[in-house]
């Protein structure tokens, strides 16, 4: 729940930031967005990768 309102401070003084001087996010912001996204397609596969492996080891089995 904490986490929930640090977030909404925080999209509240960037949404205050934007107006007041540019529009859109900053290249930090950018970055940081692209790693989250990079870092969460990462655990997809991983995870996918374990599971087929998982799969196939079952079929080798007699």
């Amino acid at each position: 729940m904490e986490e929930i309102r640090i977030l909404v401070i925080w999209l509240k003084a960037h949404v205050a930031e934007v107006k007041r001087d540019e529009r859109g996010f900053t290249a930090v912001e950018w970055l940081l967005i692209a790693l989250g996204v990079i870092v969460i397609a990462g655990i997809a596969v991983a995870a996918i990768k374990a599971y087929v492996t998982g799969q196939t080891n079952k079929l080798g089995q007699p």
